[in-house]
């Protein structure tokens, strides 16, 4: 079988760093081609990805590469977020297959549009960057929690945290995002607690902000209150779990359980996922008080693909697979599917702005996704 053809549209930092070297370790994507607006960059491309690519396989619009007879299987976008609804829209509409790296888009309406195209173009596949997704943590606390394996009940209560120090200074793109924390990697994790509880989040009441003493103009720092849910179960909050998340590119001193906390509260035990492990503690007797410390085999072949993918890899895989199948099975993180971790994160920003909780499905229920 002939490999699949792919070109990366943005040759920055991530996509040189992170999806170059994917392609690369997949056995059954080639990378064909860059598309990008920085000629000096176009002009040493076969230096800078080490021959992989010549000199004229390099390129500054997408609708060059019908011009050029590239004609690739696929399109990473991996350049700054405002420019994702556009540039996706010109690849779908060439009849490529669409990656785009998260967030979305910078508005709920540009991610409305890019779900649309996905909506009307059901042959080719579409996929986004949430890559944290494809961890071998992630995936075996998602699977213990789903499974008859699970020994703490039924999950109650979620304490998330993500904190770490970006530096005195923002850098590049990045720089003129109003709220950075919020709109460039809070996705990753509202998509993580989307996919490992299989629910959906209903309601936001969050806060985005700037901490008392930091010299930035775009806010750092999120603190927020989440309730997921099953689609059965929206209304009924009662069957809600909540969730106390805070993040924050801001955080000073040592890392650890402030900073890096992923713990799932559940009648019968707690989980807490705690770098490659999972640990437990199990009650032993009704009211708590008495708990058995544990931990949950590592599950290594992620999505039961019957590989040894991870992260990026698993998104090439499923799109490969996708592909094969013209658009009928989509990847796991689908436009469509991750468009609701999307419209979580855009409503902490609305509620952050207006002071009030935030209901969700609201964004999609005209949809039909």
């Amino acid at each position: 079988m002939s490999k699949k053809r792919c070109v990366i549209v943005g040759f920055g930092g991530h996509a040189r760093h992170s999806w170059f070297n994917s392609i690369k370790q997949h056995p059954d994507w080639d990378l064909v081609g860059v598309v990008d607006t920085n000629t000096e960059l176009l002009a040493n491309i076969e230096q800078i990805t080490d021959g992989v690519l010549e000199d004229d396989e390099a390129y500054m619009k997408i609708d060059e590469l019908k011009l050029y007879g590239v004609d690739p299987d696929l399109c990473i976008i991996a350049t700054p977020i405002p420019t994702h609804h556009v540039l996706v829209k010109e690849a779908m509409d060439a009849g490529y297959n669409v990656i785009c790296e998260k967030n979305m888009a910078s508005t709920i309406y540009q991610g409305r549009q890019m779900v649309q195209l996905a909506k009307d173009h059901p042959e080719l596949s579409t996929a986004m960057g949430t890559q944290r997704r494809y961890t071998t943590n992630h995936w075996t606390a998602k699977q213990y929690l789903n499974s008859d394996e699970n020994e703490i009940g039924k999950v109650h209560l979620i304490q998330w945290n993500d904190a770490f120090n970006w530096g005195l200074y923002r850098e590049g793109w990045r720089t003129w995002l109003q709220e950075l924390f919020a709109e460039d990697q809070m996705i990753h994790w509202f998509d993580l607690l989307r996919w490992i509880t299989e629910m959906d989040i209903v309601q936001v009441r969050g806060d985005c902000f700037i901490p008392r003493g930091i010299d930035w103009q775009g806010s750092s720092t999120v603190l927020a209150n989440l309730a997921l849910a099953k689609p059965e179960d929206y209304n009924h909050r009662h069957n809600w779990v909540w969730c106390r998340f805070y993040g924050d590119w801001q955080r000073r001193g040592p890392r650890d359980l402030n900073t890096n906390l992923k713990e799932f509260s559940g009648t019968r035990g707690r989980l807490q996922i705690n770098g490659p492990w999972i640990e437990t503690w199990l009650y032993q007797d009704e009211a708590g008080t008495k708990w058995e410390q544990d931990g949950v085999m590592p599950k290594q072949d992620i999505c039961d693909l019957g590989t040894d993918f991870d992260q990026q890899r698993i998104i090439l895989e499923q799109m490969k697979r996708s592909i094969d199948s013209n658009g009928e099975k989509q990847p796991d993180n689908n436009f469509k599917d991750v468009f609701r971790s999307f419209a979580a994160v855009m409503g902490t920003i609305e509620s952050s702005r207006t002071g009030k909780a935030v209901y969700i499905p609201d964004y999609w229920k005209d949809m039909e996704i």
